[in-house]
């Protein structure tokens, strides 16, 4: 930034510095200074200093007027603000003194009063302002002439030689000086500022601190509450820059130590009213939190405890104190602070500075115009300093060795080893304020421990912490004790070392509970409550497993159980051939094959029977077939799930049901056309041939091979697990077994079941040897209820794995006994223990209507009255029957019988023979109507007419009968 612009840019802090005045000068050395004259005295030494380092100390409080207010300077403060002071001018003797630093450069400093407030400390830091103005009129370019034509110059031209300053204390006041001094790139370096709000490097970014951030504190503050199990800890901090500053970074931070703060957190100012005060603590009292944490400044901490004294609560709570209030004793408050716990910067006294101090009087420590004063009201009677020495005067050495230290190096890079400051480091006679800030980021040295020291990047110090107990001494005295180290002067993660052996208590050796809840054991997790720092303990349910980071459970899948701190995979289970469900089915199984073989050998044996023959034997084996697959898809089905067994449980499923209906629905099918054909229709049926079946059956069940074909190249077969949170397995089972994908294979058949069940009901009135309607539809029924009864069973959410694959299996099965039951056995029972059903004239199906006439006699009565010859209970291989009764003629019978030249090895071809008589009431003369017969051998027999007469014995009407006839 080049002059032009910096003037540009403070040019609106011209008018402020008009205001405040530029005629302020040096106090008169050894003048009595008050709080009323403080603010314009200054105090430069050595007077003859090279450069000069700006200073700004709380020599004074400051105390705000009600009324108009205005801020102004109070009392003398001799721990804040002369101790400060003098250990800088300890320091810069040391400095000076030493030939290996600053080799013919003195290092002087500009001090002035801040009074402990941000509104003096602005108006003070301006000063520097008007130096620099006056520095940049006078070595670049002059914009500013006096009357007589000279240059301008502020204060002798002190100001001019401020190249860094060193302040404030209060947070507040670095953050106002900070806000300025970057306007003219001034580095600052602060002793004591510790806000964490003073990290960000955009708005402030030409400073720095020998003192680590609040945030470093904050992590030190709660390490401190989680090595003492102090989870639950109540919270007062104090408004402004500090005390806003450690709340965020508290309550950003505390979860990262298992440590919570009762809700809401009391913010308090040193102004506010005692019965704000006096809530706060009610508020604190009727907490279960024993431990309160005070980020504050002194005068808040000591106000704070002022009214917890007043309310009869000082030996409620331990206090766990920032390095705002716990540096200095805590005088009316000492037995209310007993116990406490602080946190303060390292404290580490200044090699040789007590001696020092200690020697100096108004008479030898001329140099500082503030020390009278400090005498005044400070010494006792015996003429001793009744204050100790403060802890932290290290770090103002540091900051003015950080100076010292940078300078050199800017010495020794620029001036070639020649004594004093060379034109190529001040420029012109001015050292330009970014060139130093460089050097002070790379700066190191050793500090009073012989530890190196260097800013971090965050521009603040290194971890540097004393862990201080305000314990009581005899005759009632008490004070700060350091018990504990909190650093990390390696570079390395900060560390607490704090043993609890030494620390006191108010009223035991024991440290006291402060928890919103019971702890818990190691297994059971924490569930917070409505407040966020309460809670209850629970123990994890079966599913569930702990997390030890977090203490709290978390669910495991349906397939995994909790082991330890993780979930891991459930033991594997599926059903095999050892599960007594399994067993069962494959019993049933094992059964019904023996049942299939069976009917089998025993179709072959007896293939050329009659009732065989009527069964449409290459469709009997092909049902035989589907039976028998039926059945086998058992050990299937209960194999161990693989990507083979599921493939082949999804594709025969549904297959061995079509193969079955398959060919029931193409034997009735066959059986329909030839025996409802039209009568007006003279051409035979057409593909009834055993061929034409068997390829028809084959169409049919290529419709399901396609279906299941493409479902399985749509989803592959693969194999998955059942899981459930009760089970204690993961069952292995095939992909779509939980769901209603299997019922894809299933839709083709149970269509096939419903036209078998058309059909069967349209070949009712066939001859009996070909009608199966009602075993067809029975057949048809009992698959149905199977399946009604199986398959929501088999799809309910509660159903198990061994309920299902049971389901599967004893359905396929009970299926293929239902069909050999309804289909076969009939036929079996007749081969075997009715041989003499298992002829031709038995297996021809006789329908008969009942009688006309009151009596309503049967057929059986007419034949025993002996109007039927006795060889008529003979039935021909193809019987005739005669219409309205009465005895036939021999002749005419006999003729009928020669005239039927019948192929009884002709399998599946049909003969019908219809005679017919009708007779006339009118005339009492019947009728008789001729009807061909189709023949095998396609000849045509006509019955002759006949008369009444000669057919019937007596004139009684009978029912009409119609013989049909089939050719086996």
């Amino acid at each position: 930034m080049g002059p032009t612009a910096v003037m540009q840019q403070v040019a609106v802090l011209v008018m402020v510095v008009v205001v405040v005045g530029v005629t302020a000068g040096q106090g008169d050395e050894g003048a009595l200074t008050s709080p009323n004259t403080t603010l314009g005295t200054t105090l430069v030494y050595p007077q003859d200093a090279t450069v000069l380092l700006g200073a700004l100390f709380p020599i004074h409080t400051s105390r705000k007027d009600p009324i108009t207010g205005i801020v102004a300077c109070d009392h003398l403060q001799g721990d804040y603000g002369i101790q400060p002071l003098e250990a800088l001018l300890f320091t810069l003797d040391e400095i000076n003194t030493n030939p290996n630093l600053l080799p013919g450069i003195t290092l002087g400093t500009l001090v002035m009063d801040s009074c402990d407030h941000p509104t003096p400390a602005l108006t003070q830091t301006l000063g520097f302002i008007k130096g620099y103005l006056a520095g940049q009129n006078e070595h670049h370019q002059a914009e500013f002439t006096c009357g007589d034509g000279s240059a301008p110059t502020f204060r002798s031209g002190l100001f001019d030689k401020v190249v860094g300053v060193i302040g404030g204390r209060d947070s507040a006041v670095s953050v106002q000086m900070a806000s300025v001094l970057r306007v003219i790139e001034m580095p600052q370096i602060s002793y004591i500022s510790t806000s964490a709000s003073l990290n960000d490097r955009e708005r402030f970014p030409f400073f720095l601190r020998t003192v680590p951030s609040d945030s470093t504190q904050v992590q030190a503050i709660l390490d401190i509450l989680r090595s003492f199990k102090w989870s639950y800890a109540s919270m007062v901090y104090s408004s402004g820059e500090y005390g806003e500053g450690g709340y965020r970074e508290l309550t950003r931070t505390a979860a990262e130590y298992d440590v919570c703060f009762a809700s809401p957190a009391h913010v308090l100012s040193k102004n506010d009213p005692d019965d704000v005060y006096q809530d706060v603590v009610k508020q604190l009292v009727n907490r279960e939190a024993n431990v309160v944490v005070v980020f504050a400044q002194r005068e808040v901490a000591i106000r704070l405890l002022k009214t917890v004294r007043l309310l009869g609560a000082h030996s409620r709570f331990l206090w766990i104190g920032s390095d705002g209030w716990s540096s200095t004793p805590l005088q009316e408050v000492e037995a209310v602070a007993e116990g406490s716990i602080a946190v303060q910067p390292l404290a580490r006294s200044l090699p040789g500075f007590e001696e020092y101090f200690r020697a100096l009087t108004p008479e030898n420590n001329g140099r500082n115009p503030w020390f009278q004063e400090y005498w005044n009201s400070d010494l006792s009677v015996s003429g001793t300093h009744q204050h100790e020495i403060v802890q932290w005067l290290h770090f103002v050495r540091d900051s003015a060795h950080a100076f010292a230290h940078a300078l050199h190096a800017m010495w020794e890079e620029h001036c070639e080893g020649v004594a004093g400051i060379c034109d190529a480091m001040a420029h012109s006679g001015h050292i330009h304020g970014q060139d130093l800030f460089q050097q002070l980021l790379r700066v190191s040295f050793l500090d009073t421990t012989n530890s190196t020291f260097r800013f971090e990047s965050s521009g603040a110090g290194p971890a540097r912490y004393t862990i201080l107990n305000y314990q009581r001494h005899e005759h009632f005295s008490y004070r700060w004790v350091p018990v504990g180290t909190y650093t990390n002067t390696s570079g390395e993660v900060p560390e607490l070392n704090l043993p609890s052996s030494s620390v006191q208590y108010r009223l035991s050796t024991a440290p006291p509970t402060s928890s919103c809840g019971k702890p818990c054991t190691d297994d059971q997790a924490k569930i917070l409550l409505q407040e966020a720092c309460c809670w209850r303990c629970e123990d994890c349910q079966p599913h569930q497993y702990l997390n030890r980071s977090t203490h709290l459970c978390h669910d495991c899948g349906d397939c995994q159980r909790p082991d330890r701190d993780a979930c891991v995979d459930k033991d594997e289970k599926f059903i095999d051939y050892k599960n007594r469900w399994a067993i069962t089915s494959l019993a049933f199984a094992s059964l019904g094959i023996f049942s299939t073989v069976l009917m089998g050998v025993i179709f072959w044996v007896h293939l050329d029977t009659p009732v065989i023959k009527a069964a449409s034997r290459e469709l009997s084996y092909i049902l035989l077939g589907g039976i028998f697959l039926s059945f086998v898809m058992s050990f299937v089905i209960v194999a161990p799930p693989s990507y083979v067994t599921c493939g082949l449980t999804r594709f025969f499923l549904g297959f061995s049901y079509t193969v079955c209906y398959a060919a029931i629905l193409t034997k009735t099918n066959r059986i329909s056309r030839i025996f409802n054909k039209s009568p007006t229709k003279s051409h035979k049926a057409i593909y009834t041939s055993p061929r034409s079946q068997v390829v028809i059956v084959t169409m049919l069940v290529s419709v399901e091979v396609a279906i299941n074909v493409a479902w399985m190249v749509y989803n592959t077969p693969n194999t998955e697990h059942l899981c459930a949170r009760t089970s204690q397995y993961r069952v292995r089972i095939c992909g779509g077994l939980d769901d209603y994908s299997y019922v894809v294979g299933l839709v083709y058949p149970l269509i096939l079941v419903l036209f078998c069940t058309i059909y069967a009901i349209k070949t009712r009135k066939c001859p009996g040897g070909f009608n199966e309607a009602r075993y067809i539809a029975f057949t048809n029924y009992t698959t149905c209820l199977i399946w009604l009864v199986f398959v929501p069973l088999y799809l309910s959410t509660g159903a198990t794995d061994d309920i299902r694959i049971v389901t599967l299996a004893l359905s396929l099965s009970l299926g293929g006994f239902v069909q050999l039951g309804c289909l076969f056995f009939p036929k079996v029972y007749i081969v075997l223990f009715k041989p003499e059903k298992n002829t031709r004239d038995a297996v021809m199906s006789i329908s008969r209507t009942s009688y006309n006439n009151n009596n309503n006699n049967r057929d059986s009565s007419y034949r025993a009255s002996g109007r039927f010859p006795d060889d008529a209970a003979s039935t021909p291989p193809h019987p005739i029957f005669f219409v309205n009764g009465g005895k036939p003629q021999e002749e005419a019978l006999q003729k009928a019988r020669a005239s039927q030249h019948l192929d009884q090895d002709a399998p599946g071809r049909v003969n019908h023979l219809y005679i017919a008589a009708h007779s006339n009431p009118a005339t009492g003369t019947t009728h008789p109507t001729t009807t061909t017969t189709h023949l095998p051998t396609t000849t045509t027999t006509h019955v002759p007419t006949t008369t009444t007469a000669q057919l019937l014995t007596r004139p009684t009407h009978y029912p009409t009968k119609v013989a049909h006839h089939t050719a086996l």
